[in-house]
């Protein structure tokens, strides 16, 4: 009869069935006492993990202990969720017994009998190959946000002297300056994320906050949503067009103005953004569009597939954007801006 500590008693028990399937796997597979010792791996393993005697070296041996120590805590977390019947997934470092680097998604399950868990059965992938590809393409986006910053710091130097030296009015200068900004400023919240995706807050924040007087100036509220990085540019663009113009001749231009920017989910699809302005001077149409307009009119819906209604009210001027919630996911949307840009006679919109 078998030893009770064995291989073959562990399999014994566990049957016929069982041990064909374990064996097939190309993962490491494991059983671990209800204390925590590794009782049994499989072939393939052993094979992974480059153990040449698994009896004499790692038989009965604490499971956690098998990790390095900054993977240990990870290991023997999964193991007390799966003591207390939960099953559990973690990705963590461990070398193969002859030092080479390995990553492993592991998952440890609870093995139940009449309702009390007496066994651990623990299975790792290697995931060396996928790791080494997410760091290379970190290493090439960090490398690539390092470029893309020093090329808009040159686009902006350049600009800044050579229209300068151009003679061309301040404000127009400052006009193209501060759309650099808008989008440096989102480059920077994207880059944060990974190029994933940037916070709605975070682009409204960034575009419209340099442009208060004081506090009071300005209320922000919604709850937060995630934008991908094309829509995210070209509404970093708009909301700084509408602080551009509430800081000229809106809310921002007097000590009493107000700008309060709400948005919220109706109909569970459907993403309505409200820019209030009150407390400015009077407000008035525009005589013609501009940069600024087009921006906001024209291009913003365009990039959404929504609708855009401005609402030039005495009280103040008032916007309204809608569109589909599926819309801040349109990665590979195509961001048409303006091809022409120009000022307005009386500079409403520039």
């Amino acid at each position: 009869m078998a030893d009770e500590g064995s291989d073959k008693a562990v399999l014994e028990r566990a049957g016929a069935y069982f041990l064909s399937v374990v064996e097939a796997s190309r993962d490491c597979i494991r059983v671990i006492s209800a204390d925590g010792f590794v009782e049994y791996m499989n072939a393939q393993g052993q094979a992974l993990f480059e153990i040449d005697d698994f009896e004499g070296r790692n038989r009965r041996k604490y499971w956690p202990d098998m990790w390095p120590g900054d993977s240990r805590a990870l290991v023997e977390a999964g193991l007390l969720r799966a003591m207390d019947g939960e099953a559990s997934a973690f990705r963590a470092f461990c070398p193969t017994a002859k030092g080479e680097p390995r990553w492993w998604d592991t998952t440890v399950s609870p093995i139940l009998e009449a309702g009390r868990v007496t066994r651990v059965l623990a299975t790792s992938r290697d995931v060396t190959g996928e790791m080494r590809s997410e760091l290379q393409r970190q290493l090439l986006v960090n490398e690539l946000n390092h470029r893309v910053k020093n090329t808009l710091a040159t686009i902006q130097s350049i600009a800044s002297q050579s229209l300068r030296n151009a003679g061309v009015d301040v404000a127009v200068r400052n006009a193209f300056e501060g759309r650099l900004m808008a989008i440096a400023a989102t480059h920077n919240v994207l880059t944060d994320k990974n190029w994933s995706a940037a916070s709605l807050r975070q682009i409204i924040d960034g575009s419209v906050t340099p442009y208060r007087g004081h506090a009071g100036q300005l209320t922000i509220t919604g709850e937060d949503l995630m934008v991908s990085p094309k829509p995210a540019v070209l509404m970093a663009l708009a909301f700084h067009e509408l602080a551009i113009n509430a800081l000229k001749y809106g809310a921002l231009s007097v000590e009493s103005g107000h700008v309060d920017i709400h948005w919220a989910v109706e109909g569970g699809d459907r993403l309505n953004i409200d820019w209030t302005e009150q407390g400015g001077p009077a407000v008035r149409p525009p005589e013609r569009r501009g940069f600024g307009s087009r921006i906001v009119e024209l291009a913003l819906p365009g990039e959404l597939g929504g609708q855009v209604e401005v609402d030039y009210r005495a009280e103040g001027l008032h916007c309204r954007i809608s569109s589909p919630l599926s819309a801040l996911d349109k990665v590979d949307a195509f961001m048409q801006l303006p091809a022409e840009a120009g000022s307005s006679r009386d500079g409403r919109r520039e």
